[in-house]
């Protein structure tokens, strides 16, 4: 562990806490992308989580008036024994294999991002929330991120962007707390990356902090164009340290 790692962890924890906050998810998955590009995947993943819970609940802290509770509480229910069952998948998969794995899975995310979400039209019942949770938990394990696949059914179940973002931010919360516990119970040593943590977590609450104020007035097109951009950059990188 390097000072180049810490700087670019922290940096990249500030903006991408500050993306998250202003469109609501993509933040987790560009830095689980820069953490990837210095651990192997089965390090990065609740290395990521450590830091995204911070984030995520300093954003639904600065945004709790508008989170829907009673969304968050059915998103909850399956969360930790998806994460268990995702943590015992990921921690025996090779870890080229799982490179691999992560960087098509964030190529699709940047590129066909409709091939993960849901087409369902009118009304989403509440109790379908139940099972939301439960892929949260799963990919959160696995692949490290959840947000960009849920996300659309929390969109379809509150009023408004601003109660989207706090809402997704709460059930994230519990999604990355069932994450650090899951891995923990797995063995993984969180106090040996502590350096990373630290400077990562500080990163994301000035993050959250600014881009909640910056809320509504950055254009979409262009932050989806950035989100792109970097995330294939990362995702290829991964792909080339997996394959040579």
């Amino acid at each position: 562990m390097d000072i180049w790692e810490i700087v670019v962890v922290g940096f990249a924890a500030l903006l991408t806490s500050m993306l998250s906050a202003v469109a609501g998810l993509g933040g987790g998955v560009v830095l689980l992308g820069v953490l990837a590009q210095f651990h192997a995947p089965a390090v990065a993943i609740p290395l990521q989580g450590g830091i995204q819970i911070v984030s995520n609940s300093s954003r639904a802290g600065f945004l709790r008036r508008s989170v829907d509770w009673p969304v968050v509480a059915r998103a909850s229910i399956l969360v930790l024994p998806a994460s268990l069952a995702g943590v015992a998948v990921a921690t025996t998969v090779p870890e080229g294999v799982s490179r691999v794995v992560l960087g098509v899975f964030v190529l699709v995310l940047a590129w066909r991002p409709t091939l993960l979400r849901w087409r369902g039209g009118g009304t989403l019942p509440r109790g379908a929330l139940v099972g939301v949770g439960g892929v949260a938990g799963f990919l959160n394990t696995t692949v490290g991120a959840s947000g960009p696949v849920t996300s659309p059914f929390f969109k379809a179940v509150t009023a408004g962007h601003a109660a989207f973002v706090a809402t997704a931010a709460a059930a994230q919360v519990v999604a990355h707390a069932s994450k650090i516990l899951a891995f923990g119970l797995d063995g993984f040593d969180y106090g040996g990356f502590w350096p990373v943590l630290v400077v990562g977590i500080s990163g994301v609450v000035f993050g959250s902090w600014a881009g909640a104020r910056l809320l509504g007035r950055l254009g979409e097109q262009d932050l989806t164009r950035l989100f792109r951009l970097v995330l294939t950059a990362l995702a290829v990188r991964m792909l080339l340290l997996a394959l040579l």
